[in-house]
Protein backbone atom coordinates (compact mmCIF):
# COMPACT_ATOMS: atom_id res chain seq x y z
CA UNK A 1 0.00 0.00 0.00
CA UNK A 2 1.31 3.42 -0.97
CA UNK A 3 1.25 6.45 1.31
CA UNK A 4 -1.68 8.50 -0.04
CA UNK A 5 0.29 11.69 0.50
CA UNK A 6 3.26 10.38 -1.44
CA UNK A 7 2.47 8.33 -4.53
CA UNK A 8 5.04 6.79 -6.83
CA UNK A 9 3.48 8.36 -9.94
CA UNK A 10 1.20 11.34 -10.49
CA UNK A 11 -0.56 11.54 -13.86
CA UNK A 12 -1.73 15.04 -14.79
CA UNK A 13 -4.64 15.34 -17.23
CA UNK A 14 -5.73 18.83 -18.32
CA UNK A 15 -9.06 18.86 -20.12
CA UNK A 16 -11.17 21.41 -21.91
CA UNK A 17 -14.36 20.52 -23.80
CA UNK A 18 -13.36 16.90 -24.35
CA UNK A 19 -16.66 15.22 -23.46
CA UNK A 20 -16.40 13.13 -26.62
CA UNK A 21 -13.15 11.40 -25.65
CA UNK A 22 -12.56 11.81 -21.89
CA UNK A 23 -14.35 8.56 -20.98
CA UNK A 24 -12.13 6.45 -23.26
CA UNK A 25 -9.05 8.15 -21.81
CA UNK A 26 -10.09 7.43 -18.23
CA UNK A 27 -11.04 3.86 -19.12
CA UNK A 28 -7.56 3.20 -20.51
CA UNK A 29 -6.02 4.53 -17.28
CA UNK A 30 -8.38 2.68 -14.97
CA UNK A 31 -7.70 -0.73 -16.48
CA UNK A 32 -4.18 -0.99 -15.04
CA UNK A 33 -3.98 1.59 -12.28
CA UNK A 34 -2.58 0.59 -8.88
CA UNK A 35 -2.60 2.31 -5.49
CA UNK A 36 0.88 3.66 -6.33
CA UNK A 37 -0.64 6.04 -8.87
CA UNK A 38 -2.67 9.19 -8.44
CA UNK A 39 -4.71 10.78 -11.23
CA UNK A 40 -5.08 14.56 -11.24
CA UNK A 41 -7.69 15.90 -13.66
CA UNK A 42 -7.85 19.65 -14.20
CA UNK A 43 -11.12 20.72 -15.79
CA UNK A 44 -10.09 23.99 -17.41
CA UNK A 45 -13.48 25.68 -17.54
CA UNK A 46 -15.16 23.24 -19.94
CA UNK A 47 -18.50 24.44 -21.30
CA UNK A 48 -19.65 21.11 -22.73
CA UNK A 49 -20.45 17.91 -20.78
CA UNK A 50 -16.83 17.07 -19.82
CA UNK A 51 -17.51 17.51 -16.10
CA UNK A 52 -20.57 15.28 -16.24
CA UNK A 53 -18.64 12.60 -18.13
CA UNK A 54 -15.88 12.58 -15.50
CA UNK A 55 -18.38 12.41 -12.62
CA UNK A 56 -20.33 9.64 -14.33
CA UNK A 57 -17.19 7.60 -14.98
CA UNK A 58 -16.03 7.66 -11.35
CA UNK A 59 -19.54 7.06 -10.07
CA UNK A 60 -19.40 3.65 -11.74
CA UNK A 61 -15.62 3.17 -11.19
CA UNK A 62 -14.94 4.85 -7.83
CA UNK A 63 -11.30 5.51 -6.94
CA UNK A 64 -9.68 7.09 -3.89
CA UNK A 65 -6.58 8.17 -5.79
CA UNK A 66 -8.28 10.61 -8.18
CA UNK A 67 -8.36 14.38 -7.75
CA UNK A 68 -10.64 16.48 -9.95
CA UNK A 69 -9.80 20.18 -9.91
CA UNK A 70 -12.07 22.80 -11.45
CA UNK A 71 -10.85 26.18 -12.61
CA UNK A 72 -11.97 28.92 -14.98
CA UNK A 73 -10.60 28.58 -18.50
CA UNK A 74 -6.95 29.67 -18.35
CA UNK A 75 -5.30 27.46 -20.93
CA UNK A 76 -3.49 24.14 -20.90
CA UNK A 77 -0.23 25.57 -19.49
CA UNK A 78 -1.84 26.93 -16.34
CA UNK A 79 -3.92 23.76 -16.02
CA UNK A 80 -0.76 21.65 -16.07
CA UNK A 81 0.88 24.01 -13.56
CA UNK A 82 -2.11 23.52 -11.26
CA UNK A 83 -1.59 19.78 -11.62
CA UNK A 84 2.09 20.11 -10.72
CA UNK A 85 1.18 22.09 -7.59
CA UNK A 86 -1.22 19.34 -6.52
CA UNK A 87 0.94 16.34 -7.43
CA UNK A 88 2.54 14.28 -4.65
CA UNK A 89 4.17 11.59 -6.78
CA UNK A 90 7.88 10.85 -6.95
CA UNK A 91 7.41 10.86 -10.73
CA UNK A 92 5.20 13.00 -12.97
CA UNK A 93 3.49 11.96 -16.21
CA UNK A 94 1.16 13.85 -18.54
CA UNK A 95 -1.77 12.44 -20.48
CA UNK A 96 -3.99 14.43 -22.83
CA UNK A 97 -7.72 14.01 -22.30
CA UNK A 98 -8.44 12.74 -25.81
CA UNK A 99 -5.70 10.09 -25.93
CA UNK A 100 -5.32 6.49 -24.77
CA UNK A 101 -2.54 4.61 -22.99
CA UNK A 102 -1.56 0.99 -23.58
CA UNK A 103 -3.01 -1.70 -21.34
CA UNK A 104 0.63 -2.45 -20.46
CA UNK A 105 1.51 1.16 -19.58
CA UNK A 106 1.56 0.56 -15.82
CA UNK A 107 2.82 -3.03 -16.06
CA UNK A 108 5.93 -1.86 -17.91
CA UNK A 109 6.57 1.50 -16.30
CA UNK A 110 5.86 1.05 -12.59
CA UNK A 111 8.62 -1.55 -12.02
CA UNK A 112 11.08 0.86 -13.66
CA UNK A 113 9.91 3.76 -11.51
CA UNK A 114 10.17 1.69 -8.34
CA UNK A 115 13.94 1.51 -8.96
CA UNK A 116 14.05 5.32 -8.55
CA UNK A 117 17.13 5.25 -10.74
CA UNK A 118 16.10 7.38 -13.71
CA UNK A 119 15.47 11.09 -14.08
CA UNK A 120 13.44 10.65 -17.26
CA UNK A 121 11.83 7.52 -18.69
CA UNK A 122 10.96 7.69 -22.40
CA UNK A 123 8.70 5.54 -24.57
CA UNK A 124 7.01 5.79 -27.95
CA UNK A 125 3.66 6.95 -29.26
CA UNK A 126 1.59 6.01 -32.28
CA UNK A 127 -1.10 7.78 -34.27
CA UNK A 128 -2.49 4.39 -35.30
CA UNK A 129 -4.47 2.83 -32.48
CA UNK A 130 -3.88 -0.65 -33.91
CA UNK A 131 -0.14 -0.22 -33.33
CA UNK A 132 -0.47 0.53 -29.62
CA UNK A 133 1.60 -2.01 -27.74
CA UNK A 134 -0.09 -4.84 -25.90
CA UNK A 135 1.74 -7.89 -24.58
CA UNK A 136 -1.42 -10.04 -24.82
CA UNK A 137 -0.13 -12.08 -21.91
CA UNK A 138 3.34 -12.64 -23.39
CA UNK A 139 6.56 -11.70 -21.60
CA UNK A 140 7.73 -8.08 -21.73
CA UNK A 141 11.37 -9.04 -21.25
CA UNK A 142 12.24 -8.65 -24.94
CA UNK A 143 11.45 -4.93 -25.02
CA UNK A 144 14.59 -3.00 -25.90
CA UNK A 145 15.92 -0.78 -23.09
CA UNK A 146 18.51 1.91 -23.74
CA UNK A 147 20.16 3.69 -20.84
CA UNK A 148 21.82 7.06 -21.17
CA UNK A 149 24.19 8.05 -18.38
CA UNK A 150 25.52 11.61 -18.26
CA UNK A 151 28.61 12.60 -16.34
CA UNK A 152 29.00 16.08 -14.84
CA UNK A 153 28.56 18.70 -17.59
CA UNK A 154 29.13 16.22 -20.42
CA UNK A 155 26.07 16.54 -22.68
CA UNK A 156 27.27 15.08 -25.97
CA UNK A 157 25.34 11.81 -25.35
CA UNK A 158 22.20 13.96 -25.67
CA UNK A 159 22.98 14.86 -29.29
CA UNK A 160 20.74 12.12 -30.81
CA UNK A 161 17.82 13.16 -28.57
CA UNK A 162 18.14 16.82 -29.51
CA UNK A 163 18.68 15.96 -33.16
CA UNK A 164 15.45 13.89 -33.24
CA UNK A 165 13.56 16.85 -31.72
CA UNK A 166 10.61 14.75 -30.53
CA UNK A 167 9.66 16.62 -27.38
CA UNK A 168 6.21 15.18 -26.61
CA UNK A 169 5.39 15.58 -22.92
CA UNK A 170 3.14 12.53 -23.05
CA UNK A 171 5.95 10.14 -23.97
CA UNK A 172 8.06 10.99 -20.94
CA UNK A 173 7.84 10.40 -17.23
CA UNK A 174 9.82 12.94 -15.21
CA UNK A 175 11.35 12.62 -11.76
CA UNK A 176 9.61 15.42 -9.84
CA UNK A 177 12.89 16.55 -8.30
CA UNK A 178 14.25 17.09 -11.82
CA UNK A 179 11.35 19.38 -12.72
CA UNK A 180 11.92 21.36 -9.54
CA UNK A 181 10.21 24.74 -9.79
CA UNK A 182 10.04 24.75 -13.59
CA UNK A 183 6.56 25.53 -14.86
CA UNK A 184 4.83 25.87 -18.21
CA UNK A 185 4.74 29.27 -19.90
CA UNK A 186 1.22 30.72 -19.73
CA UNK A 187 -0.57 31.47 -23.00
CA UNK A 188 2.01 29.67 -25.12
CA UNK A 189 1.31 26.97 -27.68
CA UNK A 190 3.92 24.28 -28.47
CA UNK A 191 4.55 24.00 -24.74
CA UNK A 192 6.38 20.68 -25.25
CA UNK A 193 9.33 22.27 -27.04
CA UNK A 194 9.33 25.20 -24.62
CA UNK A 195 9.52 22.87 -21.61
CA UNK A 196 10.95 19.41 -22.29
CA UNK A 197 14.46 20.08 -23.69
CA UNK A 198 15.50 22.07 -20.64
CA UNK A 199 14.74 19.15 -18.33
CA UNK A 200 17.35 17.00 -20.06
CA UNK A 201 20.16 19.33 -19.09
CA UNK A 202 19.46 18.48 -15.43
CA UNK A 203 19.57 14.70 -15.89
CA UNK A 204 22.14 12.06 -15.03
CA UNK A 205 20.25 8.86 -15.91
CA UNK A 206 17.72 8.48 -18.72
CA UNK A 207 15.96 5.32 -19.86
CA UNK A 208 14.35 4.79 -23.24
CA UNK A 209 11.92 1.91 -23.73
CA UNK A 210 11.53 1.06 -27.40
CA UNK A 211 7.79 0.44 -27.24
CA UNK A 212 4.67 2.41 -28.19
CA UNK A 213 2.66 2.90 -25.02
CA UNK A 214 0.66 5.98 -26.01
CA UNK A 215 -2.00 6.53 -28.65
CA UNK A 216 -1.99 10.16 -29.81
CA UNK A 217 -5.35 11.02 -31.30
CA UNK A 218 -5.47 13.58 -34.09
CA UNK A 219 -8.70 15.52 -33.87
CA UNK A 220 -10.13 18.78 -35.10
CA UNK A 221 -9.05 20.60 -31.92
CA UNK A 222 -5.35 19.64 -32.05
CA UNK A 223 -2.65 22.22 -32.79
CA UNK A 224 -1.54 20.36 -35.90
CA UNK A 225 -5.06 20.65 -37.29
CA UNK A 226 -5.45 24.30 -36.27
CA UNK A 227 -2.29 26.16 -37.24
CA UNK A 228 -2.33 29.87 -36.47
CA UNK A 229 -0.20 32.59 -37.98
CA UNK A 230 1.08 33.37 -34.48
CA UNK A 231 2.30 29.80 -33.92
CA UNK A 232 5.70 30.60 -35.41
CA UNK A 233 6.13 33.26 -32.73
CA UNK A 234 5.68 30.62 -30.02
CA UNK A 235 8.34 28.44 -31.67
CA UNK A 236 10.71 31.40 -31.89
CA UNK A 237 10.00 32.12 -28.21
CA UNK A 238 11.39 28.66 -27.44
CA UNK A 239 14.45 29.55 -29.53
CA UNK A 240 14.97 32.76 -27.52
CA UNK A 241 14.63 30.81 -24.30
CA UNK A 242 17.37 28.40 -25.40
CA UNK A 243 19.65 31.30 -26.37
CA UNK A 244 19.24 32.68 -22.85
CA UNK A 245 20.10 29.25 -21.50
CA UNK A 246 23.30 29.06 -23.58
CA UNK A 247 24.28 32.51 -22.34
CA UNK A 248 24.40 31.14 -18.78
CA UNK A 249 25.53 27.60 -19.69
CA UNK A 250 28.03 27.89 -22.58
CA UNK A 251 29.27 24.32 -22.02
CA UNK A 252 25.87 23.08 -23.32
CA UNK A 253 26.13 25.10 -26.52
CA UNK A 254 26.66 22.28 -29.02
CA UNK A 255 23.67 20.24 -27.89
CA UNK A 256 21.46 23.30 -27.42
CA UNK A 257 22.26 24.42 -30.97
CA UNK A 258 20.33 21.43 -32.32
CA UNK A 259 17.19 22.61 -30.53
CA UNK A 260 17.66 26.14 -31.89
CA UNK A 261 18.01 24.83 -35.44
CA UNK A 262 14.86 22.76 -35.02
CA UNK A 263 12.96 25.83 -33.80
CA UNK A 264 14.13 27.83 -36.81
CA UNK A 265 13.07 25.12 -39.24
CA UNK A 266 9.69 24.53 -37.55
CA UNK A 267 8.91 28.23 -37.29
CA UNK A 268 9.96 28.74 -40.90
CA UNK A 269 7.67 25.90 -42.02
CA UNK A 270 4.68 27.33 -40.14
CA UNK A 271 5.22 30.79 -41.66
CA UNK A 272 5.26 29.33 -45.15
CA UNK A 273 2.12 27.28 -44.54
CA UNK A 274 0.21 30.35 -43.37
CA UNK A 275 1.71 33.00 -45.67
CA UNK A 276 2.70 30.99 -48.71
CA UNK A 277 6.35 32.05 -48.37
CA UNK A 278 8.97 32.70 -45.69
CA UNK A 279 7.68 36.05 -44.38
CA UNK A 280 9.66 36.80 -41.22
CA UNK A 281 8.54 39.74 -39.09
CA UNK A 282 11.01 42.07 -37.33
CA UNK A 283 10.97 40.07 -34.07
CA UNK A 284 11.70 36.84 -35.95
CA UNK A 285 14.56 38.45 -37.87
CA UNK A 286 16.01 39.67 -34.58
CA UNK A 287 15.59 36.20 -33.04
CA UNK A 288 17.34 34.52 -35.98
CA UNK A 289 20.25 36.96 -35.80
CA UNK A 290 20.64 36.45 -32.04
CA UNK A 291 20.33 32.68 -32.35
CA UNK A 292 23.12 32.50 -34.88
CA UNK A 293 25.41 34.33 -32.45
CA UNK A 294 24.85 31.62 -29.84
CA UNK A 295 24.88 28.59 -32.14
CA UNK A 296 27.80 26.21 -32.55
CA UNK A 297 28.13 26.24 -36.34
CA UNK A 298 30.29 23.12 -36.27
CA UNK A 299 27.18 21.00 -35.60
CA UNK A 300 25.01 22.80 -38.17
CA UNK A 301 24.26 22.08 -41.81
CA UNK A 302 25.88 24.75 -44.01
CA UNK A 303 22.63 25.38 -45.88
CA UNK A 304 20.86 26.15 -42.62
CA UNK A 305 23.63 28.53 -41.56
CA UNK A 306 23.21 30.34 -44.90
CA UNK A 307 19.42 30.58 -44.52
CA UNK A 308 19.78 31.99 -40.99
CA UNK A 309 22.51 34.41 -42.02
CA UNK A 310 20.60 35.69 -45.07
CA UNK A 311 16.88 35.35 -44.30
CA UNK A 312 15.98 38.09 -46.81
CA UNK A 313 17.19 35.80 -49.63
CA UNK A 314 14.98 33.04 -48.23
CA UNK A 315 12.05 35.47 -48.31
CA UNK A 316 12.78 36.79 -51.82
CA UNK A 317 13.16 33.37 -53.44
CA UNK A 318 10.12 31.85 -51.75
CA UNK A 319 7.94 34.93 -52.37
CA UNK A 320 8.89 34.94 -56.06
CA UNK A 321 8.17 31.23 -56.33
CA UNK A 322 4.83 31.70 -54.60
CA UNK A 323 3.85 34.54 -56.94
CA UNK A 324 4.80 32.53 -60.04
CA UNK A 325 2.79 29.58 -58.74
CA UNK A 326 -0.27 31.79 -58.21
CA UNK A 327 0.01 33.27 -61.71
CA UNK A 328 0.34 29.82 -63.28
CA UNK A 329 -2.64 28.52 -61.32
CA UNK A 330 -4.69 31.53 -62.36
CA UNK A 331 -3.78 31.02 -66.01
CA UNK A 332 -4.63 27.30 -65.87
CA UNK A 333 -8.00 28.04 -64.26
CA UNK A 334 -8.71 30.70 -66.87
CA UNK A 335 -7.90 28.36 -69.75
CA UNK A 336 -9.98 25.54 -68.32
Amino acid sequence: MCDKNHYLLSIIIPTYNNAEFITSTLTSLQSGITDEVEIIIINDGSTDHTDEKIAEFYRFSPSDNVKVIHQSNQGVAIARNKGLESATGVYIAFVDSDDIISSDYFTLLLPVLRERKYDIVEFGLTRDKEKLYTSQGASNENIERNELILQDTQCLPLMPTFSAAQWHLVTRIFLRDILGNDRFEANRRYEDIIFSPFQYFKCRNILNLNVKLYYYRLNSHSITENLRESDAQHIFFAMRKMCDYIKNNPEKRSVATLMIVNCFLEGRKIVRKKKGYYAYDEQMLSDIKTALQYCDESVMNKKIIYKMRHPWIDTFISATRNQVFKLCKKKINKES
